[in-house]
């Protein structure tokens, strides 16, 4: 199972790289979050401010923006490469829980070469579930390691 777990893993950020977006909100179930907090120790989202708290609905919304050339604020659309290390899990009841290291490269060509590419690493928490045989995503964490920092808005997904 180890091997199935660290695939889908690599398989949902090569879904980002090559921004495959519908695929990759497929991935999440219809109840699922995707979190990204502003503090590493914050318990919960209601416990303070996050980068990002969406529900599959906001997710949709978000990367249908990324999808679009001529979307406002998004322009040009954000090239991305993750690179995924250390996947491991547990289960916990009927979710199995799979953390990893990774590290998201972000290119937009907008003419000023300090600015085009970011670089954005933390760690991430994916709360999987088998739902008709194949892993889904309940929820997803992402703890940034600059969390706390100041940093433009990130507009690709970790």
């Amino acid at each position: 199972m180890s091997d199935e777990i660290r695939l889908f893993v690599e398989r949902e950020a090569r879904l980002l790289d090559q921004m495959r977006y519908e695929e990759w909100v497929g991935l999440f179930l219809p109840d699922a979050r995707y979190w990204v907090p502003v503090s590493l120790d914050q318990p919960s989202p209601e416990a303070g401010p996050s980068h990002f708290h969406d529900d599959i609905q906001v997710l949709m919304v978000r990367t249908h923006r990324l999808a679009n050339p001529r979307a406002f604020g998004a322009e040009p659309s954000p090239r991305t490469v993750h690179v995924v290390s250390g996947v491991t899990w547990e289960e916990d009841g009927d979710a199995i829980v799979a953390t990893s290291s990774q590290i998201m490269l972000e290119y937009r060509n907008r003419g000023n070469f300090d600015d085009d590419t970011r670089l954005f690493g933390g760690q991430v928490t994916h709360r999987l579930v088998r739902r008709e045989g194949a892993l889904r995503i309940a929820h997803k964490r992402i703890d940034l390691i600059n969390a706390e920092g100041p940093f433009n808005a990130m507009l690709a997904p970790l």
